[in-house]
C-alpha cells in the first residue's frame, strides 16, 4: 500500500487554482471599496462604509461557496476513482512480482468506502471558503476598527490578503495530502479483504518531521493486525493514514 504522489499533486492543484481565483477576486473588490469609495474617508467614524464592506463580503462569500460546492462533487468523484486506480495498479504489480493471480471485484465494502470518501471530501472542500470568509471578515473589520485614512487601510488589508491566501493554501494542501492517504488506506484494505487477506503488518513511513512515537514503534515491530479491526495503537484501533498527518502504510500478510 503506497500513496500516489501524483494524485496528491493533482488534488492540490485543483484546490489551489480555485483558491487563488477566489482570493484575487475578493481582494480586488474589498480593496477597491476601501480605496475608491467616497464614503470611506473616515472608516472609524462613518458606519456606511462598514455596511458596504459587510454586504460585499456577504455577496462574495455566497458566490465562492457556491463555486466550491459545484466543484466539490466532480473533484471528489475523481479523487475516489484516481485513488482506486492507483491502489489496483499497485496490487496487480505486487501480485505479478510474486507470480500470484488476484481477481479484483467490487464488493459492498468498497462501494461503502467509496461513498464515504466522496462525502468527506465534499464536506472538506466546502469548508475551505467558509473558513476563509470567516477569517477575512474578521481581518477586514479589525483593520477598520483601528481607524486611519482609506489608503492606509486599503494597503494594510491588501497585505493581509496575502497572508490569508497563504493560510488557506496550506490548509488545502494538507486536506489533499491527508485525504489521498485516507482514501488509499481505506480502498487498499477493502481490496485486500476482497482478495481473502485477513491480516497486515504496520509500516511506519519514516518521512514526518514530528512522527508519532507509537507509530514508529508499531512500524519497528511490524505490528500485525486484523484488517476488519485495525491496529491497536495508543489504546484505539486505527488504520494507516487514518489520523491527521499520518503517512504510515501496511503490508498484507498472505494466507497462502
Amino acid at each position: 500500500m503506497n500513496y500516489n504522489a501524483g494524485n496528491i499533486r493533482w488534488y492540490q492543484k485543483e484546490l489551489l487554482r480555485t483558491i487563488r481565483e477566489m482570493n484575487d477576486d475578493v481582494k480586488a473588490e474589498i480593496v477597491t471599496i476601501m480605496r475608491d469609495n467616497p464614503l470611506a474617508m473616515d472608516m472609524a467614524m462613518d458606519a456606511n462604509p462598514v455596511d458596504i464592506v459587510k454586504r460585499a463580503i456577504s455577496s462574495l462569500a455566497k458566490k465562492w461557496i457556491d463555486n466550491f460546492i459545484r466543484k466539490a462533487i466532480p473533484v471528489s468523484d475523481e479523487v475516489a476513482d484516481k485513488t482506486l486506480e492507483a491502489v489496483d495498479r499497485g496490487i496487480l504489480a505486487s501480485a505479478r512480482k510474486d507470480s500470484l493471480v488476484i481477481n479484483l471485484q467490487w464488493t459492498d465494502a468498497m462501494l461503502q468506502k467509496r461513498d464515504a470518501i466522496i462525502a468527506e471530501n465534499v464536506s472538506l472542500i466546502r469548508s475551505i471558503p467558509e473558513k476563509y470568509f470567516t477569517e477575512v471578515e474578521s481581518m477586514v473589520f479589525r483593520s477598520i476598527a483601528k481607524g486611519g485614512d482609506r489608503k492606509q487601510l486599503a494597503d494594510e488589508i491588501e497585505r493581509e490578503f496575502g497572508k490569508h491566501h497563504g493560510i488557506t493554501r496550506r490548509r488545502a494542501e494538507f486536506i489533499a495530502r491527508d485525504q489521498i492517504r485516507k482514501a488509499t488506506s481505506a480502498l487498499a484494505i477493502a481490496r485486500m479483504q476482497g482478495a481473502g487477506i485477513e491480516e497486515a503488518e504496520w509500516m511506519h513511513s519514516g518521512g514526518a518531521n514530528k512522527p508519532r512515537h507509537s507509530h514508529v514503534i508499531a512500524g519497528k515491530e511490524r505490528r500485525r493486525f486484523r484488517l476488519d479491526k485495525g491496529c491497536l495503537i495508543d489504546g484505539e484501533y486505527i488504520y494507516p493514514g487514518q489520523l491527521p498527518g499520518c503517512g504510515c502504510t501496511c503490508k498484507p500478510v498472505l494466507p497462502f
